[in-house]
Parts: structure tokens; C-alpha cells; sequence
């Protein structure tokens, strides 16, 4: 996927959204994960000052700047680069990059409708990090496996008191 960054976080300012490159980026890893895909995002200008800041928040993402030339041009350049264009989705509200995209017979999508789509809640529901024996509680059998284990046989003893008074 080929987004037109300053195009996506202008279609998310218009949503209510203010979404700096940062952000963008913490959306557009989310939506990798949620599409398996890859994402190279395009922004006008030059890149930040510092090795850093030049790589986005999300390391999903490849992120390019235009320096002295348009976002537009450098969004061509890798259209026309790109080896399967069929596979590639385009997103961008300028005519002209929509233009080489649909050339190449890419997808593409305008900024507007794939900032509705960013902001939407995640397809799946987040998998849950904590073990499946955590939340259950040990299997039939496992107690007595451990307790043997660390030489706690007589588990009556240890779980209710020496049963003395």
C-alpha cells in the first residue's frame, strides 16, 4: 500500500482528527496488522532533522519525503517503480498521482474514505497476552502434579493448616 501521507492526515483533520506524522503512522501500523500488509507512506517536505526522527513511530511502516520535489512526484516514482501494480493500492486524493495509479491498473482509494476506514475500530478484537491457563486456572490433575513436584504431598496440610488446634 502507497499512501499520500499529508492527504490522510488532512482528511482526518476534516474528521476531528488532528494526526501528526506520528500518529498517522500509529494508525497506518494498526491497519498493516489488521490487512497483513505493507506500508510505504509519502509526505511532502523534507524529513525531520535527526536519524530518529526520520523513521516513523511504527516500524511497519517505510516512510518517505519529498525534499525539494512534491509528494505527487515521488508517489509516481514509485507507482512507476513498482513491480506488481495490480497488487498495489494507491491512496491519494490528487487526480494526477490517481492518475499514473490507475495507469498501472492499481487499486486506489481517496484520502477521505481511507481516514473513515483508519479511525473505524479494528476488525478483530485485540488478542488477549495473558495465557489461556492464567485466566482458567490449572487442568484436572495438574495440582497434584506440582504439588508432588516441589514435595508437597501431603496437600491437606498445606492448603487447609496441620488440621492441629
Amino acid at each position: 500500500m502507497l499512501v499520500d501521507g499529508n492527504n490522510v492526515m488532512f482528511a482526518l483533520a476534516d474528521r476531528g482528527v488532528d494526526a501528526g506524522r506520528a500518529m498517522l503512522s500509529g494508525l497506518l501500523g494498526r491497519y498493516a496488522d489488521e490487512h497483513r500488509l505493507d506500508v510505504t507512506v509519502v509526505f511532502d517536505g523534507g524529513a525531520p532533522r535527526g536519524g530518529e526522527a526520520k523513521r516513523p513511530a511504527d516500524p511497519r511502516i517505510s516512510a518517505y519525503y519529498s525534499g525539494g520535489r512534491t509528494a505527487d512526484d515521488v508517489l509516481a516514482d514509485l507507482i512507476g517503480a513498482y513491480s506488481a501494480p495490480r497488487n498495489l493500492t494507491v491512496v491519494s486524493s490528487d487526480r494526477a498521482v490517481k492518475r499514473v495509479a490507475k495507469r498501472r491498473r492499481c487499486k486506489t482509494t481517496d484520502a477521505a474514505s481511507f481516514a473513515e476506514e483508519l479511525t473505524a475500530p479494528p476488525r478483530r478484537p485485540p488478542q488477549s497476552i495473558e495465557p489461556k491457563a492464567k485466566r482458567d486456572g490449572l487442568a484436572e490433575g495438574q495440582l497434584d502434579k506440582w504439588l508432588d513436584e516441589f514435595g508437597m504431598t501431603d496437600r491437606t496440610d498445606r492448603r487447609h493448616g496441620s488440621g492441629e488446634d
